[in-house]
């Protein structure tokens, strides 16, 4: 089997996926030889190795059931860097990078930057690289920290990143004592944001396979969020006096979730972006 019969083959085998089983044959056939996927064309005719057929046909197979291709192939890029990805952490998404963009243009020579449910360190990692500010990245979970800590070892930013394990803002509060953090702090939160109804209605792709505590949050989809807020007003003394946050929400959300923020600071300043689809998808608050 040469490489074109494989990719043809593939694409039989996941003619049932609602996704692109044209692309995801070439990024998993390009993964399992080490090369671009532009190598796939000007090497159609060559050969492959009956090693490459069993572990090609085994990952097609997974494929086949939905499991991200990020899953299979153990990587994600996210602002023109790779993460690595396992069923630990959420893939990252295109519509996050409009976070980081935001993020970018408000961040100084003197912000320290938070992500709060820093999960693969897509965020906290991408925004110390393209700021060289320093960023402290915060996640409940142990084994999502070990491939965000992973990131920064590949990325060469161990030197700027600081790990913490626990709820939201809980252990970087812990560990400064009320000391200062500065004068400017940029909080970014990618938190569970999905409704319980939502979720029910997830393609098997993402329901199957993502872990569902870094994408549920109740009814409504905001208690992550109202607990975030709630934790930012009750330790407001603690925290930098010039703040300013940013979360990522569903669009259906583009009205609940400023209002929510508005129930713990009335006189916050809220601004909803959209993302590259044209929905809301990105809050700025500024305290």
């Amino acid at each position: 089997m040469n490489i074109i019969e494989a990719l043809n083959w593939a694409q039989g085998q996941l003619l049932d996926n609602k996704e692109n089983p044209k692309l995801d044959a070439q990024v998993i056939l390009a993964h399992i030889l080490g090369k671009g996927t532009a190598y796939l064309f000007a090497h159609g005719d060559d050969e492959l190795t009956s090693s490459h057929i069993e572990s090609f046909q085994r990952l097609i197979d997974r494929r086949a059931r939905h499991e991200p291709v990020a899953y299979l192939i153990g990587k994600k890029e996210f602002y023109g860097r790779d993460f690595t990805v396992n069923p630990h952490v959420l893939i990252p998404r295109p519509d996050t990078e409009c976070l980081v963009d935001l993020a970018k243009t408000l961040i100084t020579p003197t912000t320290l930057i938070i992500d709060v449910g820093t999960g693969s360190g897509a965020i906290a990692l991408t925004l110390a690289a393209e700021t060289g500010r320093p960023a402290v990245a915060i996640d409940l979970s142990a084994s999502a920290l070990a491939v965000a800590k992973l990131n920064a070892d590949n990325l060469k930013l161990n030197h700027l990143v600081a790990f913490f394990e626990g709820d939201l803002l809980t252990p970087l509060l812990r560990a400064s004592a009320g000391e200062s953090l500065g004068t400017h702090a940029v909080i970014t939160a990618n938190l569970p944001y999905i409704s319980t109804r939502q979720y029910d209605a997830l393609e098997p792709n993402v329901k199957a396979y993502e872990p569902a505590g870094a994408l549920v949050s109740g009814i409504d989809g905001l208690d992550h969020y109202d607990r975030l807020f709630s934790q930012i007003k009750l330790n407001r003394h603690s925290l930098p006096s010039k703040l300013d946050v940013l979360i990522e929400i569903d669009p259906s959300q583009k009205t609940s979730a400023p209002a929510l923020i508005k129930s713990h600071f009335l006189q916050s300043k809220t601004f909803v972006h959209n993302d590259l689809t044209g929905r809301a998808r990105i809050i700025i608050t500024h305290f």
